[in-house]
């Protein structure tokens, strides 16, 4: 392996590993993975769960949105539902809504710019097969004076589950 400098492993973003017990003969025969930004592009979020919570989800408001996932007549156990922390970088609404498997979205607080005109309004709306809601403020955000807004999320909740 004379005469290769490091500099020339790490040419054009790419990676390369060279192991020790291999020759420069078998080293070019090697297939080379080139990861495109089109390869990046079709990883599809991650959702497993019948519920999804969509947003930027802090610690005090995820423990709020365990109390109310676990009081009747929701009661919904841990399998049953999860966090979505959605990146800039997401494809449109729809088609994430058609990448993810979900059948109930709840959307809460600040969602991302490529969201923006696309997201429902504060009704939940049957998209497909799914149904979609969004709250445009958090939950541990509402104080006691804003129990209407409480009361709205809430009861939309149970029509969800209805």
């Amino acid at each position: 392996m004379e005469g290769i400098s490091l500099a020339d492993l790490y040419k054009f973003d790419e990676i390369y590993w060279v192991p020790q017990d291999k020759s420069e003969a078998q080293l070019a025969e090697s297939p080379v993975l080139e990861v495109t930004p089109d390869t990046i592009a079709a990883i599809k979020p991650k959702i497993d769960t019948p519920w999804v919570v969509v947003g930027q989800i802090a610690e005090a408001e995820l423990s709020r949105l365990k109390l109310i996932f676990s009081a009747p007549p929701l009661v919904l156990g841990p399998a049953e539902w999860s966090v979505y922390t959605p990146t800039d970088e997401e494809p449109s609404f729809t088609e994430f809504l058609k990448e993810t498997s979900a059948q109930r979205y709840i959307f809460i607080g600040q969602q991302p710019a490529v969201w923006q005109g696309e997201l429902p309004t504060t009704e939940i709306e049957k998209i497909e097969s799914k149904l979609v809601y969004f709250f445009p403020r958090y939950i541990s955000s509402l104080t006691d004076a804003e129990k209407t807004l409480k009361m709205a999320f809430w009861n939309a909740l149970k029509e969800m589950k209805g």
